[in-house]
């Protein structure tokens, strides 16, 4: 059988492996093309695939449910976006049980990646589940097809080529069908020779030859703003939450635009340059937690937001862009010894801001009579931010600068409170104890 080329289409095709002579078509481009790359069509919202359940067999990798949720990422490199095989692992096997038996028309993968983690290589097995000896979950060793698996097709992107958005389509244009199958096993190999670096999966379809008509994926629902001065850019993903992308635009952007540049003063250091562009993403797979900051994202769970738009959304968002600002991470690349910064002064600073100078009206880091008996200056989030603004009304009106700027250099230590206030940071909190308990008559 002999190779095909084209200029922008790669016909890939290995006799040996190779069990109905199907086509494997490539395309990639280094440009955010939607997925929509010459005849592969774009990823689906309603394939076999999206109801199917993903297993990874061999091999470490988290959220694999990512490769079927009908939606791909907004930008290359976004992890939260991607499934990937854990980097030092050879690739790995993941499983596809559809379900039922179908006819299947074609197999689609998509990927993304400024670099070579956009190339995928791997190979398609598929199964009945009524075949002799035939094991589900093959581990890696023994041929797949000692234990029931026939071979598809094996695919290539090109290893180590440009990084872009890769799409591959598996399909056999003889039959319209690649068989009946109710399981897939792809095979994937690591995109470098040494294994350390795994593709960046963004979705993978199985098309029912019988099934209804693809719909293409949601394209994402991305709003940029910029600040007056153009210092800032702030990007509201509203894909799954179109409703609170309008809410952000006439309620939250405002408060962003005029705090955050107020936010990046009061927390200066040395040759510290605070993020310029921050994403808010509105998300619906963060559990119980209402939102969290990594790097300059900020991740915002639409169940809490939708129920906390008169209350507490605008205040949480506040609470992250401080993250975004802290950005303490970065001690262990600037600081060859960096000191830990404790959890209770990494949450305490952002609510400090929150309660005590973004909404100070509503009291929400006070100290009562029903909380007294537990509060302790390290108890992180509002019980810190109250013990942190008494430090600040009875030692040092500057004293959160110093602080915030020790943690971001990796030298925290006692030594920040001594200087500012003559005592250990234990020390002062006993006297903020003291203080409220005459305050409330204890």
């Amino acid at each position: 059988m002999k190779l095909k080329t084209r200029a922008a289409l790669g016909i890939l095709l290995t006799t040996t492996f190779v069990h109905a002579a199907p086509k494997v078509d490539f395309a990639r481009s280094q440009k955010d093309a939607g997925f929509k790359l010459n005849n592969i069509p774009p990823p689906s919202r309603n394939d076999a695939a999206t109801g199917a359940k993903f297993t990874i067999i061999d091999g470490e990798g988290s959220k694999v449910e990512l490769l079927n949720d009908g939606r791909v990422p907004a930008e290359a490199d976004e992890g939260s976006m991607n499934f990937s095989f854990k980097d030092g692992n050879d690739g790995g096997r993941i499983q596809i049980d559809l379900g039922k038996a179908i006819s299947v028309k074609a197999i689609n993968s998509y990927s993304w990646h400024s670099g070579e983690r956009s190339s995928q290589s791997y190979k398609i097995y598929a199964a009945k589940g009524d075949e002799k000896d035939f094991d589900p979950l093959p581990k890696r060793g023994p041929d797949p097809r000692t234990t029931g698996w026939k071979p598809i097709a094996k695919v290539s992107t090109g290893r180590g080529s440009q990084g872009g958005q890769h799409a591959a389509s598996v399909t056999d244009p003889r039959t319209l069908s690649l068989g009946e199958f109710r399981y897939l096993l792809l095979d994937f190999d690591a995109v470098n020779p040494d294994g350390k670096q795994n593709t960046y999966l963004s979705e993978i379809d199985v098309i029912d030859a019988k099934g209804p008509a693809p719909e293409p994926f949601v394209p994402k629902i991305l709003t940029t703003y910029q600040t007056p001065d153009k210092k800032y850019t702030f990007i509201v993903d509203s894909t799954i939450a179109p409703d609170l992308g309008k809410w952000a635009n006439k309620e939250l952007i405002p408060v962003v635009f005029e705090w955050y540049p107020k936010m990046v003063a009061m927390l200066p250091s040395d040759r510290y340059t605070a993020p310029e562009t921050v994403t808010l993403e509105f998300r619906d797979d963060l559990g119980g937690t209402p939102a969290y900051a990594i790097g300059s994202k900020i991740c915002m769970s639409v169940p809490f937001f939708n129920g906390q738009l008169e209350g507490e959304a605008k205040g949480c968002v506040i609470h992250e862009l401080v993250h975004v600002i802290q950005n303490y991470w970065r001690a262990s690349t600037t600081n060859p010894n960096p000191s830990p910064t404790p959890g209770w002064v990494t949450e305490g600073i952002p609510d400090y801001i929150r309660w005590f100078l973004f909404e100070p009206k509503l009291k929400g880091a006070e100290i009562t009579t029903g909380n007294f008996e537990g509060a302790k200056y390290d108890s992180s989030y509002r019980v810190s931010a109250n013990f942190l603004n008494w430090v600040v009304e009875t030692h040092d009106k500057d004293f959160i600068r110093k602080l915030n700027a020790a943690a971001r250099e990796g030298k925290y230590s006692e030594k920040v409170w001594k200087e500012s206030t003559g005592k250990t940071a234990e020390e002062l909190g006993k006297d903020w104890k003291d203080a409220n308990a005459k305050r409330l008559k204890l």
